[in-house]
C-alpha cells in the first residue's frame, strides 16, 4: 500500500469498527460473545536531522527533513469469560531500516502485527496462556519501558550487534521491529509471577532454519510486603537461535544469557528507588565470517544501575541517574564474539540510543546519565499537570575503542535532550523533542566534514481512541 494511500483506510476501519463496537449484533451461532474493544492511535512528527545524523546512518552529507508516522488499529474480542482474541493492524516507522514518510517513492505496508488467542485459567486459575503472536512478551523488573536485554518485538535482529561497522552505528536495514510468533504461558501466583516463552519465529527467514527463535523463563517476585509496594525481583534465562550459515556451510547457534535485575522502592525514605539488572552470555554465536570452520563463543555481559527519587507522591518534579555498560569486541578474529547481544529497546538519548531518530547504539557502550522532569498546568482546562517537561544528559563512551587504527576512539560524546510534552486532552498530545550531541570523536569518523558535534529536533502529535 502506497503511504498516499495509507491513512485514509485506517480512519475509515476505525471509525467503522468504533461504530460497531458500540452496538454489537451477535450471530445467532456466536451468542457467547461477550464484548468487543477497539483501540488504536496515530502518532505524527515532523524531524529535522542535521547532515552530521543523516552521513552516520548512511545517507548523504545533507540536512534533512521528514514527516513520519505511524498508526494502528487494534480489536480486542472476548468470546468467552475465559477465551480473547487480539488482532492489531499497524504500519511501523521504519521500511528497512529507513525512516518512512509521507514523501518519496517507497511504500509504507499495513501489516497484521498482532494476532493471537489467550486462554485465562487455562485448566488452573492461576495460568494464562497465549498461544500466536507474543509481541508483550518482555523483560522489564522497572515496569516502565525500556527493556535491556528482552523486547524482541522493538527491537532490531538478535546477531546485528556482532560484527557492527566502522564505528558501530546501526545503518540501513537493521533497525525494523520484530514480528514475535509462538506461545506463551503465565503462572500468577500471590508474589510469585513465572512466565514460559516458546518463540519459534521472531524473524522470519523464509526456512524455518533461517528464522530467529527464542525459549525463554522469566520470573518476577513481588516485594510488597518486605520492602515496599511496587518493588520487585526478576530473574530471566534464555536460549537465542539465529541463522549460522556461512559460505554454504550450516552453523550453529544457541547464545545463553542469565540475568537478574532488582526495583526496590520507598528504601530509606518515600520516593526513592534504588535499581539494578546485570547480564552474561555464553553458548555458540554461529560460525567465523570468515570461513575457518569454527564456531564462534558468545561472552557478552551488561550492567545497569541506577536511582530515582520523586520529591512528591505524584512523582512531580523527579530526577533520576543511572550508569550503564554493554561490553564490546575489540578483536573479531579472536573467535569470541564479546559484544553484549541483545533485543533491547533503551531510547533514553535521542541522538544516540533512539531507534526512529537516531543511531540506535545498543552495544558497546558505556554511559552516565542524569535526567529529571517536572509537570505545570497550562491551557485553562480541566487536566492538571498536564504540560510535562524533561532534560537529560548524557556522557556515553564506547566500552571498547572503535574504527580502523589508527584512527580509533572510544568518544561516543555528550548529549543533553530536552522534551516538552502538552496533553490537550487525556487522548491527544502535542511533543516537542531536541537533541544536541557534542564532542563525538566517533561521529567524526563517519561524517565527511570530520564533524563532532549535531543536533536535530522533532515536532509531533499523537491521538489514541
Amino acid at each position: 500500500m502506497k503511504k498516499s494511500a495509507c491513512v485514509a483506510p485506517f480512519l475509515v476501519l476505525a471509525l467503522a469498527l468504533s461504530a460497531y463496537a458500540q452496538g454489537v449484533e451477535k450471530s445467532k451461532d456466536r451468542t457467547e460473545t461477550l464484548r468487543i474493544q477497539v483501540s488504536g492511535g496515530v502518532d505524527l512528527d515532523w524531524v529535522w536531522r542535521s547532515r552530521e545524523i543523516v552521513q552516520a546512518l548512511g545517507g548523504p552529507p545533507l540536512s534533512v527533513t521528514t514527516i513520519e508516522y505511524d498508526a494502528n488499529v487494534q480489536l480486542d474480542v472476548e468470546l468467552t469469560e475465559k477465551v480473547s482474541v487480539l488482532l492489531n493492524l499497524a504500519t511501523t516507522r521504519l521500511d528497512g531500516g529507513i525512516p518512512v514518510g509521507f514523501l518519496g517513492a517507497d511504500s509504507q505496508e499495513v501489516r497484521l502485527w498482532d494476532a493471537a488467542v489467550k486462554f485465562s485459567e487455562f485448566f488452573n486459575p492461576d495460568i494464562t496462556v497465549q498461544v500466536g503472536t507474543q509481541n508483550d512478551f518482555v523483560f522489564d523488573v522497572r515496569g516502565r519501558g525500556g527493556a535491556l536485554f528482552f523486547d524482541p518485538h522493538h527491537s532490531p535482529s538478535f546477531q546485528d550487534n556482532m560484527f557492527p561497522g566502522i564505528a558501530g552505528i546501526d545503518t540501513v536495514g537493521n533497525s525494523d521491529w520484530q514480528q514475535v510468533a509462538g506461545a506463551s504461558v503465565w503462572y500468577h501466583r500471590e508474589s510469585i509471577h513465572l512466565g514460559i516463552g516458546l518463540l519459534p519465529a521472531i524473524s522470519e527467514g523464509g526456512n524455518p532454519s533461517a528464522d530467529e527463535s527464542a525459549y525463554v523463563a522469566m520470573l518476577y517476585y513481588d516485594l510488597s510486603a518486605q520492602v515496599s509496594k511496587g518493588s520487585r525481583i526478576g530473574v530471566i534465562v534464555a536460549v537465542n537461535h539465529f541463522p549460522g550459515d556461512v559460505a554454504g556451510k550450516e552453523g550453529h547457534s544457541g547464545v545463553i544469557t542469565i540475568g537478574a535485575g532488582a526495583s526496590l522502592k520507598d528504601i530509606g525514605t518515600q520516593g526513592l528507588e534504588l535499581f539494578g539488572e546485570f547480564y552474561f552470555q555464553t553458548g555458540d554465536a554461529g560460525m567465523d565470517p570468515a570461513g575457518t570452520g569454527e564456531t564462534l563463543d558468545a561472552g557478552g555481559f551488561a550492567v545497569n544501575v541506577g536511582a530515582h527519587f520523586d520529591f512528591q507522591a505524584d512523582n512531580i518534579p523527579w530526577v533520576e541517574g543511572s550508569f550503564t555498560l554493554l561490553s564490546g569486541d575489540d578483536d573479531f578474529a579472536d573467535g569470541d564474539v564479546d559484544n553484549f547481544l541483545s533485543y533491547e529497546n533503551v531510547n533514553d538519548l535521542l541522538i544516540i540510543e533512539n531507534p526512529y531518530f537516531g543511531f540506535n547504539w545498543n552495544t558497546n557502550m558505556t554511559a552516565v546519565k542524569i535526567s529529571g522532569g517536572l509537570s505545570l498546568t497550562a491551557g485553562g482546562g480541566a487536566l492538571k499537570n498536564n504540560v510535562n517537561l524533561k532534560a537529560i544528559l548524557g556522557f556515553v563512551t564506547t566500552t571498547e575503542d572503535v574504527g580502523v587504527a589508527p584512527n580509533q576512539t572510544d568518544t561516543l560524546g555528550t548529549e543533553l535532550d530536552v522534551y516538552a510534552t502538552w496533553w490537550y486532552s487525556k487522548q491527544v498530545a502535542l511533543e516537542l523533542q531536541a537533541g544536541f550531541l557534542f564532542g563525538s570523536d566517533v561521529l567524526e569518523l563517519v561524517t565527511i566534514d570530520a564533524e563532532d558535534s549535531t543536533f536535530m529536533f522533532t515536532l509531533g502529535a499523537s491521538a489514541k481512541f
